[in-house]
C-alpha cells in the first residue's frame, strides 16, 4: 500500500513557484543534494585524505629551521680587554649585546618501513571501499527518488479517483432526487445518496491532505528546502513482468557495490593487522643534515657542518602498546569478517524475496486492473437498473464503494509492483537500475 503522511491542521502557505519535475530530473537532483550521498562524497575525500597522508612512510621529510639568538647580560658589561697601544693597557668594554644566526636543514628519508607499506595498503582498501559505498548509496537514493516520485504521483491518481467517486455520488444524489419528485422511490434514498456525497466530500479532502504528505516525502529524499508547488510530468509507468529466471546466487554475491566494499573493508583491517604486527620490526632511515652558525663579537664565529647517517631504529618493547594495537586490529579485522558473512546472506535472502514480491506484486495488479473493469461495468448496470427501479439505493451505494475501491486496489498495486521492481533490482545490485525513463 502507499504510504501516506498526516496533514497539519492548518494548510501550508502558498508556494512561491511551481518546479516541473520529471522522474529523470529529481535522480538529477537528489544526486547532487541528497544528505546521503553528501555523506558518502565527504567519507570518500576523507579516505582519500587519508591514503595521500600514507606516503608520509615512503617520502622524504624535509625540515628547515632559523634562529636568531640575541643575549643581553651584565656578565658581558666591563670586560677586562687588552688593548695593543703604547704603552699597552688593559681596558674595561661592554661587548654586549651578543647576536646570532642558527640555520640548519635536515633531510630524513625512510628506507625500510614495513609498518607504513601495510598502512599504504590499508588506505587504499579504505578508500575502495569508501568508493564502492558511495555507489551503493547513490543506488538506494535512486531507489527511494522512485519510491518518493511515483508515491507523489499515486497521490495524485487517489484524489482523480476519490473526485469521480464524488461525481458519481453527485450522480446518484441526482437520480435519487429525480425519482423522489416523481414519487418512484422513498425520502430515505435521498437522504443516503446526501450521506454519501458528503462523505465523498471528506475522502477527497483527505486525499489532498495525503498528497501534501507526499510531496513532503519527495522533497526529503531531493534533499531541497525550497518550497516550490511540484509539479509532476511522469505518469507511474506500467510494471513490467519478472523474468522467468530466479536470481543467480554467485552473480548476486559478486555484483552488490555493499558487498564489495565490505569485502575491500576487510581487506583494509587485515592490512591493519599486518600493520599492527610490523611494529615489532626495526625502521631504517636515511639522515642528512647541514648547519650553519654564525655569531658577532666577542665570539666571531662563523661555522657551517654537515652530517649523513644511517638511522635503525627498533622498540622490542613499548609498555604493552603494541601487544594491544594488534589486539584492537584482529577484533576489528574479525568484527568485519563477521559482518561481511552476515551480509551475504541478508543480500541473497533479499534477492529472493524482493523477486517473490515483484511477482507477487505484478500478479496482484493484474487482477487488480481486471477488477476495476469489472467494477466499472457492474457500477454502470447498478445505475441503469436503479434508474428503471429495478434496484434500491443500497444496490447502488454498494456498487458505487466497490468501484472506488477497485479504483484503489489498482492505483496502489501499479505502485507497488513498480516499486518492488525497483526494489529487486537494488538487490541484485546491477549498475543500471532501468529507473530513468
Amino acid at each position: 500500500m502507499l504510504v501516506g503522511a498526516s496533514a497539519p491542521a492548518v494548510g501550508p502557505p502558498a508556494p512561491d513557484s511551481e518546479l516541473v519535475l520529471s522522474l529523470e530530473r529529481a535522480l538529477d537532483i537528489a544526486a547532487q543534494d541528497n544528505p546521503a550521498i553528501a555523506i558518502g562524497r565527504a567519507r570518500r575525500a576523507g579516505a582519500a585524505g587519508a591514503r595521500v597522508r600514507s606516503r608520509q612512510g615512503f617520502s622524504p621529510r624535509l625540515t628547515l629551521e632559523a634562529s636568531h639568538l640575541r643575549l643581553d647580560t651584565s656578565t658581558l658589561d666591563n670586560i677586562p680587554t687588552f688593548e695593543p697601544q703604547r704603552p699597552p693597557a688593559i681596558v674595561r668594554r661592554d661587548v654586549g649585546p651578543l647576536n646570532g644566526n642558527v640555520a640548519s636543514l635536515e633531510l630524513v628519508q625512510p628506507l625500510i618501513n614495513v609498518g607504513a607499506w601495510n598502512a599504504r595498503r590499508q588506505a587504499g582498501r579504505a578508500l575502495e571501499a569508501a568508493e564502492l559505498d558511495l555507489h551503493r548509496a547513490r543506488r538506494e537514493v535512486d531507489v527511494a527518488v522512485v519510491e518518493a516520485y511515483f508515491g507523489a504521483r499515486t497521490a495524485r491518481r487517489q484524489v482523480e479517483a476519490e473526485r469521480k467517486g464524488l461525481a458519481t455520488a453527485q450522480r446518484a444524489l441526482r437520480q435519487a432526487e429525480a425519482g423522489f419528485e416523481q414519487e418512484l422511490v422513498a425520502p430515505v434514498d435521498v437522504l443516503v445518496a446526501r450521506t454519501r456525497v458528503s462523505e465523498m466530500e471528506a475522502r477527497v479532502a483527505a486525499a489532498r491532505a495525503s498528497v501534501i504528505g507526499a510531496d513532503a516525502v519527495l522533497r526529503q529524499v531531493l534533499g531541497t528546502d525550497e518550497d516550490h508547488e511540484l509539479i509532476l510530468t511522469d505518469p507511474v509507468p506500467r510494471p513490467k513482468s519478472p523474468a522467468a529466471d530466479t536470481p543467480d546466487r554467485r552473480q548476486v554475491l559478486s555484483e552488490r557495490r555493499d558487498l564489495r566494499a565490505l569485502e575491500q573493508g576487510l581487506e583494509a583491517a587485515e592490512f591493519g593487522v599486518k600493520r599492527a604486527r610490523a611494529a615489532w620490526l626495526p625502521d631504517l632511515n636515511l639522515y642528512a643534515r647541514y648547519d650553519r652558525f654564525d655569531v658577532n663579537d666577542p665570539l666571531n664565529v662563523n661555522e657551517t657542518g654537515w652530517l649523513v647517517a644511517l638511522n635503525l631504529r627498533w622498540t622490542p618493547f613499548l609498555g604493552f602498546g603494541q601487544v594491544g594495537a594488534l589486539d584492537e586490529a584482529e577484533a576489528l579485522a574479525a568484527e568485519t569478517r563477521a559482518k561481511l558473512r552476515a551480509l551475504r546472506q541478508q543480500a541473497w535472502a533479499e534477492a529472493r524475496t524482493e523477486f517473490a514480491n515483484w511477482e507477487a506484486e505484478v500478479q496482484a495488479w493484474r487482477t487488480a486492473s481486471s477488477g476495476k473493469l469489472d467494477a466499472e461495468e457492474a457500477l454502470a448496470l447498478t445505475e441503469a437498473r436503479y434508474a428503471e427501479g429495478l434496484d434500491d439505493i443500497t444496490a447502488l451505494l454498494r456498487a458505487q464503494a466497490e468501484d472506488l475501491a477497485a479504483r484503489t486496489r489498482e492505483i496502489n498495486a501499479r505502485y507497488n509492483a513498480v516499486v518492488a521492481a525497483a526494489r529487486y533490482r537494488l538487490a541484485v545490485s546491477g549498475d543500471t537500475l532501468g529507473l530513468r525513463p
